[in-house]
């Protein structure tokens, strides 16, 4: 029939190529159709950015759907006749006509001007309330990353449905990282992707209607352009290789402006490190996710030089020890140190309200424990920056958005495990999970690990949980490590769970404990969480109850590495207000885990004492009689004036949180701090130029 009509019509790979694509719009409109017909979504009214926001074109829905079917129609009718006769319009050089030039790149700006609208639309509820200063900005970036695609394929058809890709695939991205994490993708996040990747399978990729409108809306675009055929712009070798040229000088320009001056910051972009996702909604995603990715790289503190750190150095080595209560000389055979995954005690929170408690025994824990509350500087993930708050006695305070183990770990790291080795422990990391996962493969060893067990190398039988190896699976290989030693030797494990690991959305898993007087969209996610929980507190108890049995010497410390991420919902239930007007105090509760340090001999005990993970291993040290290194000193030291810290600010002696770098932090705690950004810089980066006694001890191999 449509050769009738149509004489020319020629089934070619191309045209095959353009029904696929809208053929894949019509399965998305089909297999998410109700998304486009429930109910409206609402923001609620004491939201701080913006009272009365509603959001864009919630009530568009049905209306957009049909559009959207009309524009696939529209498409494949132009796809039908845009291939007929093609060859009568196939690779015209595009600069022979100047006009049609500029009226292309007219086009380019305007593909560019939607592509901002549809990257913030499927993230950005408070789109309507953006000042236009930033939405010209964002529009301004994407419209220069189009130029770079359309220069450098040399042809604006290809440069466009490259970038409405490209756009496309941030916006989603960005999205269900939110949803997942609860932070919104971030440059370092491209440097952790194989650590993603190993834990997307537990993740249920449910769109929001925005994606999937977009979708189909780029794939409608992808059609129409891919049909017009304006390629290449010119057609000679030279002109290619300019074009080219130009791509790279766009893109060189744009790398300047961004990441090596002020120019976002001096226009009044901000980063509330805390809550990414706050400054991507108020400035746009492409400004918030540039200016993050400045703020990822390791920067000087203000008045840095090695003459300072000498001095600082000089200083702490003139400290007397600090003094406390309490003296032993005991050298623990076992020091078992136990990051649990996502372990956190939400009863901190005022409304949270549980059936039963999650962690009763861990709340009888008296006889040789210290417990408390636990500072952190992550939330819902990014796990090892915990760990390398606790191994190296170093804060994430020096670049709070940044995952230091992927980022920064270029050289041999002195840590609480190569002091233990320089004492005589054989010094093991395990994780019953995989090995790479951030970068753990590489890093450990730097840290001064003799030796690692992840999935790949142990664990065989071991109890899973969700398909994770549970926490008393996990439990039991510590106990064979100790079991099977050699006699006589001293073992150091630091050991990182898996259990607890999101999402808590597990069909198969029964929940044991049930979230009171919250009924949002998250109820079953916060039920399984909070069973995951009990869980955990189960299973320290078994490993306690066997070391208390234990004729080898062993000190216990226990901690979570960050809370869980559920939803904005759920965290408002247990706030009681939106996330956007806690105060920071209250903010400073999200970074709260809960800690226990026990042994099998006498140490003080104590309940409620709030520390911070980068003073964890200096104080656990400090309860042996093994010898601490001068950075030690200088931690524990530090601590009487700061008692805890994070990323973001610190608990005060007056029993308050300050945000650092605002008017809130005192001239004291500010010189302080100033002196331990220069330590944590100068052991960063300084290499060879590190002082060995001093973040070592003498004669250290952290060289």
């Amino acid at each position: 029939m449509l050769r009738k009509y149509l004489p020319n019509l020629k089934l070619t790979p191309g045209m095959v190529l353009h029904f696929l694509f809208l053929a894949a719009g019509i399965w998305i409109l089909a297999a998410n159709r109700i998304l486009f017909f429930q109910g409206n979504r609402v923001i609620k009214s004491n939201s701080v950015m913006n009272p009365s926001v509603d959001i864009p074109l919630e009530t568009c829905r049905r209306p957009i759907f049909a559009i959207l079917i009309i524009l696939i129609v529209l498409a494949a009718c132009d796809t039908v006749f845009s291939f007929c006769g093609r060859k009568a319009h196939e690779k015209r050089n595009l600069f022979r006509n100047i006009p049609t030039a500029l009226l292309a790149f007219c086009f380019v700006f305007l593909n560019a001007v939607l592509s901002f609208f549809e990257i913030e639309l499927i993230n950005n509820y408070y789109l309507v309330s953006m000042d236009n200063k930033f939405k010209l900005i964002n529009i301004l970036i994407t419209f220069a990353l189009y130029l770079v695609f359309v220069f450098a394929l040399n042809s604006v058809s290809y440069g466009l449905i490259a970038g409405n890709l490209f756009f496309f695939v941030w916006g989603t991205a960005n999205y269900f990282v939110q949803k997942f994490r609860g932070t919104p993708l971030q440059w370092v996040d491209f440097s952790s992707m194989r650590t993603a990747a190993s834990v997307a399978d537990n993740y249920k990729y449910t769109p929001n209607w925005e994606v999937a409108a977009c979708a189909v809306l780029t794939f409608v675009l992808v059609v129409f352009i891919g049909n017009r055929r304006i390629m290449p712009m010119f057609g000679k070798t030279v002109m290619r290789v300019v074009t080219r040229g130009i791509a790279a000088a766009i893109l060189a320009v744009f790398a300047v402006v961004f990441f090596k001056t002020d120019f976002l910051a001096d226009e009044g972009v901000w980063l509330r490190d805390w809550q990414p996702w706050y400054t991507y909604r108020l400035f746009g995603v492409e400004s918030g996710f540039l200016e993050f990715a400045k703020a990822s790289f390791p920067k000087a503190p203000e008045g840095y030089s090695q003459g300072k750190v000498r001095d600082i150095i000089k200083e702490t080595k003139e400290y007397t020890p600090v003094q406390t209560d309490f003296k032993t000389d005991v050298i623990p055979e076992n020091i078992i140190i136990v990051m649990n995954e996502a372990f956190s005690d939400l009863r901190i929170y005022p409304g949270f309200e549980c059936s039963e408690s999650p962690m009763p025994f861990i709340d009888s824990l008296k006889e040789n424990t210290m417990k408390g509350e636990l500072l952190v500087s992550v939330k819902g993930g990014t796990t090892c920056n915990t760990e390398y708050e606790f191994l190296t006695g170093n804060s994430c305070v020096l670049s709070p958005t940044t995952v230091v183990f992927t980022s920064f770990i270029k050289d041999n790291q002195f840590s609480i495990a190569r002091t233990l080795a320089d004492q005589g422990y054989r010094t093991v990391a395990m994780h019953p999970y995989k090995a790479k996962g951030w970068s753990r493969t590489t890093v450990y060893p730097r840290m001064g690990f003799d030796e690692f067990l992840s999935i790949e190398n142990a664990f065989a039988d071991a109890e899973t949980v969700r398909g994770y190896v549970s926490d008393r699976g996990d439990y039991r290989e510590i106990i064979r490590q100790t079991e099977e030693k050699k006699k006589g030797e001293k073992l150091f494990l630091f050991n990182v769970t898996m259990q607890n690991h999101s999402s808590y959305e597990d069909s198969s898993f029964e929940n044991t404990l049930h979230v009171l007087n919250y009924d949002g969209p998250s109820q079953n996610a916060a039920d399984q969480y909070n069973s995951l929980v009990r869980l955990s507190d189960e299973a320290a108890k078994e490993l306690i109850e066997y070391y208390s049995r234990s004729d080898q010497k062993t000190l216990i410390c226990f901690f979570g590495d960050h809370q869980p991420e559920i939803s904005d919902s759920f965290w408002e239930y247990c706030s009681g207000k939106t996330a956007d007007s806690l105060t920071f105090e209250e903010q400073q509760r999200q970074f709260q885990s809960r800690y226990f340090i026990w042994a099998n001999y006498d140490i003080p005990e104590s309940d409620g004492e709030m520390l911070s993970a980068n003073y964890l291993s200096s104080v656990l040290l400090s309860l042996t009689g093994l010898e601490k290194t001068p950075y030690n000193e200088f931690l524990l030291h530090q601590r009487e004036q700061i008692p805890a810290m994070n990323a973001f600010g610190y608990l005060g002696t007056d029993g308050k949180q300050h945000e650092w770098d605002t008017g809130d932090v005192s001239a004291e705690d500010g010189e302080q701090l100033l002196k331990y950004k220069s330590l944590i810089y100068n052991e960063l980066t300084g290499g060879g130029g590190r002082d060995k006694d001093f973040f070592g001890l003498a004669e250290s191999s952290g060289k």
